[in-house]
């Protein structure tokens, strides 16, 4: 295995070598196990050559404004020398690839990867296996992950160091797993065969619906008309009886609503054993002001109305 080095001076060109190969958050879409995107998705993007850019959310950005910060303490608790690895690496005859964070240059496991991870605490609790001891698991996704980058670098280990509700470090070490990579290499291997031969993998229409509805099937071609058949007469049924379902339960729980507010009157607040209700007015809004010449105008103005939320009481 040949593995290309590649350093990368911007953005669009981390894309563009992205584009080409199957990387460790990519992975996990091969499994059926990433939170991102289906394997469907997957291989629709990589046939048609699409770059992905990610549309970072507010812990994301923080996590990147952060990820020296908490790679440096946790060098710095563990006694080891670190440098950025900022790199991209990829097998050119796999099509495998993938970026990194940091790389360790002094253990006695010899030379691993750090993979920085900031962590909301509530995700953590939801996400993570902790047992308190020490003893902690990942996500599935992330697990493939650092296997991925392990079976691409060569190296045995990886430190997964965790950043959890802004002040907790937790630090997670791996070994590269043999048979977890070689597994990988093959459905690497299978799915680009898939591409070559065009024969896309079957979609999960719950899970890919977003995806068919928006992009593969978002535009159409004026003046093409298709005929049904049974098949399609079939689902045509099924869509309109599950329109007519949504609306009928949209009317019942509307006119629960108006029972609920009947018998509350003005009260703001509903506490019960289920949950609580939230039913407070929002006040008139005169709009905005918009230009110096036009004191006194207003547009966007809103007439103020009464909430309704219902928050259900958590399950011990």
């Amino acid at each position: 295995m040949t593995v290309e080095i590649i350093q990368i001076t911007s953005e669009a060109q981390w894309l563009g070598e992205r584009k080409k190969d199957i990387t460790s958050t990519e992975i996990p879409a091969l499994y059926g196990l990433s939170p991102y995107k289906t394997e469907f998705e997957l291989f629709h993007e990589k046939r048609d050559g699409v770059s992905v850019k990610f549309e970072a959310n507010e812990r994301m950005k923080w996590g990147n404004r952060l990820e020296a910060a908490i790679a440096h303490g946790a060098a710095e608790e563990m006694g080891w020398s670190i440098a950025p690895l900022k790199v991209y690496m990829r097998d050119p005859d796999l099509r495998m690839g993938s970026s990194f964070d940091f790389e360790i240059l002094d253990s006695v496991k010899g030379k691993g990867i750090l993979e920085v991870k900031n962590v909301d605490g509530l995700q953590y609790a939801r996400n993570w296996l902790d047992d308190g001891a020490g003893n902690i698991e990942a996500p599935e996704h992330i697990e493939l992950q650092i296997q991925h980058q392990m079976e691409l670098t060569g190296y045995e280990w990886t430190a997964l160091c965790l950043l959890v509700g802004g002040n907790t470090l937790k630090i997670v070490l791996r070994s590269r797993d043999h048979k977890i990579g070689a597994d990988i290499r093959a459905k690497i291997k299978a799915f680009w065969a898939m591409i070559e031969a065009n024969a896309a993998p079957n979609p999960d229409y719950s899970a890919d619906a977003e995806f068919i509805i928006k992009q593969l099937r978002g535009d159409s071609i004026d003046g093409l008309v298709a005929e049904s058949t049974p098949e399609l007469d079939m689902l045509i049924e099924r869509y309109h009886y599950l329109g007519q379902a949504i609306k009928e339960q949209t009317d019942i729980r509307e006119a629960t609503k108006a029972e609920i507010l009947m018998a509350i009157g003005s009260a703001s607040k509903v506490v019960s054993s289920l949950g609580t209700i939230s039913c407070g007015t929002t006040k008139d809004s005169l709009g905005t002001q918009i230009t110096a010449d036009m004191v006194g105008t207003y547009y966007g103005a809103r007439k103020g109305f009464r909430n309704f939320r219902f928050t259900a009481k958590k399950e011990k």
